[in-house]
């Protein structure tokens, strides 16, 4: 049943036809191992070994915001040595609405970034514990991520 949705890209309604045909307990017995396999992959996603593998880049997260770092110099599997990197916002939100401090920014994901590298800013030393690295405060990440909340 797995293959012969696998071969080819069909429309949701012709694989609903489909599993209809097909025996009740061979489907039962499919969802459920697809249920298995999405609980451990989210699982390993979340565990602690995945999100505090080391990484090209590492996120500093203020609260609500977030701030780009670049992964310097491994020390050890335990250390490493980052930079802030500089940032040019290039999409600014424009939906703001009266209220709250001074005003409600409704379109608060509609921000964009260039990340440029800038050796000039110091280095800081983190080191990882048991709650992540820098004391959990900062995320390794593939691309570096920027996000400043209007709403604060």
């Amino acid at each position: 049943m797995y293959k012969a949705y696998n071969n080819s890209t069909i429309e949701n309604q012709v694989w609903w036809d489909f599993i209809k045909t097909q025996d009740k307990e061979e489907v039962r017995e499919v969802v459920n191992f697809m249920w298995d396999v999405n609980a451990r992959l989210k699982s390993f996603l979340n565990g602690h070994y995945h999100r505090t593998k080391i990484r090209a880049f590492c996120n500093y997260h203020g609260y609500s915001d977030v701030y780009p770092y670049e992964v310097v110099r491994v020390v050890s599997d335990k250390c490493v040595e980052v930079r802030e990197m500089q940032t040019n916002q290039i999409v600014f939100p424009k939906q703001f609405i009266v209220g709250g401090f001074s005003a409600h920014c409704a379109d608060n994901s509609n921000q964009k970034y260039e990340y440029i590298s800038n050796p000039n800013n110091p280095i800081k030393r983190l080191k990882k514990t048991k709650n992540g690295w820098g004391k959990g405060r900062f995320l390794m990440s593939e691309a570096p991520f920027k996000h400043y909340d209007y709403n604060f």
